[in-house]
Order: C-alpha cells, then sequence, then structure tokens
C-alpha cells in the first residue's frame, strides 16, 4: 500500500520534470524570443513609419491645434515623431532601426546579449549622429525647420567643434568633425547588435 501511494504522489512529479526539461525550457525560450522579435519588429516598423508620414501641422508638442493628425500612426505617431526629428533630425530614425536589428536577432534566437550596453551605445549615437548629419552640406530645412541633425544635434555639433576650434585652430574643427562622425560609426556596432560578419545576412 504504501509502495501504491508513493507511485501515486511521484507521477505528477514526474510530468512536472518531464515539463521542465531542458529540451523544453530551451523550446520555451526560442518561443519567448521570436515573440520578443516580433514585437521589436512591428515597433521599429511603427517608428519608421511615424517618421516617413510626419506633417509638421500635425498636433504634437510644438504644435497646437485641433486638426486631426494625418500620420499614419495616428496621435501617438505624430507626437513620437515631430520630438525625434526637431531633436535629432534624420538619425532620428536610429532607434526604428535599432529596433529592426534586435528583432532579427532575437527573431533568429542569438539575442542581445547586454541589453543595458547596447541601449547606452544607441543613446549616445543619437546625438553624435544627428551632430555628424549638422556638419554635413544638407539642406538646412530637412526633414524639420531645425535642420538635418535637429536641435541636439546643432547643440552637440557647435560644442564639439568650437571647443576643438579653440584648442586647435582649424586642425581643431576638422578633428572634430572626422571625430563626431568616427565614433557615431563605432557606436553603431553595439548599439544595433550585429557583428560586422552579421551585416550581410541581415
Amino acid at each position: 500500500m504504501p509502495a501504491t501511494r508513493a507511485s501515486v504522489t511521484s507521477a505528477p512529479l514526474a510530468g512536472v520534470r518531464r515539463f521542465a526539461s531542458p529540451a523544453v525550457k530551451a523550446a520555451i525560450r526560442r518561443r519567448i524570443g521570436e515573440l520578443a522579435g516580433l514585437l521589436c519588429a512591428l515597433l521599429g516598423l511603427a517608428l519608421l513609419v511615424a517618421l516617413a508620414s510626419h506633417n509638421p501641422a500635425d498636433p504634437s508638442l510644438s504644435t497646437a491645434t485641433t486638426r486631426a493628425p494625418a500620420n499614419l500612426v495616428g496621435p501617438a505617431g505624430a507626437v513620437v515623431s515631430d520630438l525625434l526629428l526637431q531633436g535629432f533630425g534624420w538619425a532620428g530614425a536610429l532607434p526604428g532601426l535599432a529596433l529592426l536589428a534586435w528583432a532579427w536577432r532575437l527573431a533568429t534566437h542569438r539575442g542581445l546579449g547586454l541589453f543595458p550596453a547596447r541601449l547606452a551605445a544607441l543613446l549616445a549615437m543619437l546625438p553624435l549622429g544627428a551632430a555628424a548629419l549638422t556638419l554635413l552640406p544638407l539642406p538646412g530645412h530637412l526633414p524639420t525647420l531645425a535642420g538635418p541633425g535637429g536641435a541636439g544635434g546643432a547643440v552637440t555639433a557647435h560644442a564639439l567643434y568650437d571647443t576643438a576650434g579653440a584648442l586647435l585652430g582649424p586642425f581643431g574643427g576638422m578633428a572634430a568633425s572626422g571625430g563626431i562622425a568616427g565614433l557615431a560609426l563605432l557606436l553603431a556596432i553595439p548599439a544595433l547588435g550585429l557583428s560586422p560578419a552579421e551585416w550581410p545576412a541581415a
């Protein structure tokens, strides 16, 4: 009788152990990674669509109006696109591109590694990328009146360029321009989460 009772009570535990086997845990982790990748992809696409359909006349933090937003992502897209384009210009697309890169890594089970480091690299790349765009000979009124690098890019570019120029003269200004662009490109590798060998596959 005790043996029978033990076998009855051990049956559910055996089922739990089978459910929690390494193979099942690995499968669950893969499904969670794929779901996270899908969510990142949808969010990245929504962000890029919001930027592409930005309309300066839409209601946002810088525009008070009662008109319905023309942005394809709705009121949220109008506000977010205005913030990114006014703040960082064309570099405002970097978060959307990073989300798509993260989605690819998650969906292909490569993982994101040290995610806080990737997020910090992305946040640092935003003003530097915007500053690099500010220093390029691009139309000053696109994508918004704040310019190709937005207000944040202009502030960052002038601060670094003027400081280097004051210390080293004209050579300092040229070195600052090259350094800003080079550092932004270096930060793109950890921010997007793709190794040089993975860029062609992505």
